[in-house]
């Protein structure tokens, strides 16, 4: 998933584990966003559920999965 900094404007990526981990986060905490962390000013970018779902599609919450593995 790319990104660009609103601060500094650089782009960076987050990969899929780093995606499927703020999804599990957010699912979890019941958060309304993410913080990721631009690497190049170490500030923090606040990016929708909705923009991680986009980037990871096939992405099930654990409670989902576990639920599924027992039918």
């Amino acid at each position: 998933m790319q990104i660009r900094c609103y601060h500094c404007h650089k782009p960076f990526a987050l990969g899929n584990e780093t995606v499927h981990a703020a999804l599990d986060m957010i699912a979890m905490d019941n958060l309304s966003h993410y913080n990721a962390y631009c690497p190049h000013c170490r500030r923090a970018n606040r990016i929708s559920p909705d923009e991680l779902h986009r980037a990871a599609p096939t992405w099930k919450a654990e409670s989902e999965e576990e639920e599924s593995a027992k039918s």
